[in-house]
């Protein structure tokens, strides 16, 4: 006879106990497989979170390192700059001393295109 889950209740009663005694192990052997994946999905996810957590302090190490490099290069930058900007004073005031007469007609010269240009 068919002791199944799905079999008539007539024959579960006449089988009485062993049905319930194989429902029962089904249930414990559905519980084992149910508590294997929760252990399973468990374990994958730690994996997963220390893959994660190592690609982020690799990133984090990596831009670091590009962020302290870049500072370096625009200290450099700005070092640079300064002193092209110390360079060119020094080549315009050797300039207005060496002719201050052409220095003088030339700033005329620059007021007086300015003045022209702003009237109209």
């Amino acid at each position: 006879m068919a002791t199944g889950l799905f079999s008539s209740s007539s024959s579960r009663k006449r089988n009485g106990g062993a049905v319930d005694a194989s429902i029962e192990d089904q249930l414990h052997e559905i519980r084992e497989d149910i508590a294997q994946l929760v252990a399973l999905i468990a374990d994958r996810g730690v994996e997963a979170s220390r893959e994660v957590k190592a690609k982020a302090s690799s990133t984090r190490k990596h831009a670091e390192s590009d962020l302290k490099d870049l500072l370096e290069n625009g200290e450099q930058m700005l070092s640079d700059l300064r002193s092209r900007y110390a360079d060119t004073e020094r080549e315009v005031r050797r300039a207005v001393r060496e002719h201050p007469v052409a220095t003088l007609g030339a700033a005329a010269a620059i007021g007086l295109i300015a003045a022209a240009l702003l009237r109209r």
